[in-house]
């Protein structure tokens, strides 16, 4: 099994993002910001101090919506909605490629990759950004090691995809990608991985969640998909 450590790089604002997503998916935390902030622009407006109350109660309790299981499966349905349609069989076989997503989500992903690769559906597989311990899984689940690769580089799902790129273009060029990840990553990272020149065929892997895991990773994932669309990171995708 061939597989690369390295030390971790910094990255600033990769620093930054952390606090505001725990912020985000933290209701705890953000609806009292919230709270506070809307009673400050009421005051700053002038509004009758008899309003001020309803306004600093009103407002967390809309936004905490976003947390209900309503918007879970809304903003799950969205994003599927999102992930390009797969890229157009050259008859290579393609490369099963996992990225780092924590040990419930390679629960499902190392289980999608090992049944493709013992029906002969990949040729090898590649993990990027995660521990070995999800390669181990994929060899406990009978995959040779010497159809097994990776990295524990990766610290964004931009670097997974150069990381990735770099390996197959000594090891498998040419070869399609077949991209498996949990359905609320999947869109962007197709789209990352398709910014690299690599043939995509996106493939979600659901793993056994409980529900403030499910609304945590669709909140997360769609802020990060809105992002990516604004940085033009969709283009030449579809």
């Amino acid at each position: 099994m061939q597989w690369q450590d390295c030390p971790p790089s910094p990255l600033a604002w990769f620093e930054l993002r952390q606090p505001l997503l725990t912020l985000l998916l933290t209701p705890g935390l953000l609806l009292p910001l919230v709270g506070a902030f809307a009673l400050i622009l009421a005051w700053w407006w002038q509004l009758p101090r008899l309003a001020l109350p309803a306004v600093a109660l009103l407002a967390p309790l809309t936004l905490s919506v976003i947390y209900s299981p309503l918007a879970t499966a809304l903003l799950s349905g969205w994003l599927m909605a999102q992930v390009p349609p797969s890229a157009p069989a050259d008859g290579a076989q393609p490369v099963a490629v996992l990225v780092g997503r924590g040990s419930a989500i390679a629960a499902a992903t190392t289980e999608a990759a090992a049944g493709r690769l013992r029906h002969g559906q990949a040729v090898a597989a590649y993990g990027s950004g995660d521990e070995r311990a999800t390669a181990e899984r994929l060899l406990a689940l009978g995959v040779a090691p010497s159809l097994m690769a990776g990295d524990s580089c990766a610290r964004t799902t931009w670097e997974n995809a150069t990381h990735t790129a770099g390996w197959l273009r000594q090891h498998h060029p040419g070869a399609p990608v077949l991209l498996i990840t949990d359905p609320w990553q999947l869109p962007r990272a197709t789209a990352a991985f398709r910014h690299q020149d690599l043939q995509v065929i996106p493939l979600a892997a659901a793993p056994v969640l409980g529900p403030t895991e499910r609304n945590s990773l669709a909140l997360r994932e769609t802020a990060a998909t809105v992002l990516y669309r604004l940085q033009g990171g969709f283009e030449s995708t579809r």
